[in-house]
Formats: C-alpha cells, sequence, structure tokens
C-alpha cells in the first residue's frame, strides 16, 4: 500500500565498476545493447542502472574488449551492486526480480 503523495516507483538494478578495460568493454557493449540503461561516470568508477534487470555477457564483452573475458576475471572489477544475482555459465544477471518466490519448491 503507497501512502498518499507517494509515487510507486519502477524496480531497478544497479551495478558499479571500477574503472579499466573490462569496464570500458562493458560498458560499450551496455550503450548498444540496452540504451535504456543510465551510465554515470564518476571518476574512478562506472555506475550504472537499468530498469528490472541487467545481463552481463562475457562473450558478448570479450567481442567488445577484443579478447576472451571469464567471469570471474570480470567479477573483480565488480565493486558493487543492487538487486539479485544469478550467474550462468558466462553470464551475470541482475535483477530485481525475487528470485527464490518463483522458482518451485522441490
Amino acid at each position: 500500500m503507497n501512502e498518499p503523495g507517494l509515487k510507486a516507483t519502477a524496480a531497478k538494478v544497479v551495478v558499479v565498476l571500477m574503472k579499466g578495460d573490462e569496464a570500458d568493454a562493458t560498458i560499450s557493449a551496455i550503450r548498444t545493447d540496452r540504451p535504456d540503461a543510465t551510465i554515470e561516470d564518476h571518476g574512478t568508477f562506472w555506475q550504472i542502472e537499468a530498469p528490472d534487470e541487467l545481463i552481463v555477457d562475457m562473450a558478448r564483452i570479450g567481442e567488445e574488449l577484443g579478447s576472451e573475458i571469464d567471469l570471474g576475471r570480470w567479477l573483480t572489477i565488480m565493486t558493487t551492486f543492487v538487486g539479485r544475482v544469478e550467474v550462468e555459465e558466462g553470464r551475470f544477471r541482475l535483477t530485481s526480480k525475487m528470485l527464490e518466490l518463483e522458482r518451485p519448491i522441490s
């Protein structure tokens, strides 16, 4: 229930990356693939905000970087995030969804 006078806001996710080649490649890919994302330059780091979900595909980052990159190497430049993380082979997914509630109980 919303209090009178308060607006409901869209669910957002945020990821922060230390600047460097891997971050530059990530920013380039996100600018192309997710034009709805907001990217802010904070001097020594990038802050990326997107509605609902952000998927970082290592194959796509490797294309921008000009060499392969694995998830472990990419994770070393990520300093913080807001959202729920799901990691798969070669892909980092950040979502605003309650993943635990969407999976069937076994």
